[in-house]
């Protein structure tokens, strides 16, 4: 199972502080779990990316209305 670098998890939420990362994809209702230190994680299947944003460098990220936790 893949799951978003701390780069990824800090663009997604515009925080660079642990806290606030989380308090941010729990506001967003991103599926994410906590690791004893502190970080998040969120996984990979829980979002899908624009494809037409990822050629122009940037990322859309949209929540998958159902989990896959396959």
């Amino acid at each position: 199972m893949k799951w978003l670098s701390p780069e990824e998890v800090e663009t997604l939420t515009g925080y660079k502080q642990l806290q606030k990362q989380v308090e941010a994809l729990r506001s967003m209702k991103i599926n994410h779990t906590v690791k004893p230190d502190g970080t998040p994680v969120v996984f990979v299947n829980d979002l899908s990316c624009d494809k037409t944003t990822a050629v122009t460098g940037t990322s859309t990220f949209v929540i998958s209305k159902e989990a896959n936790y396959g």
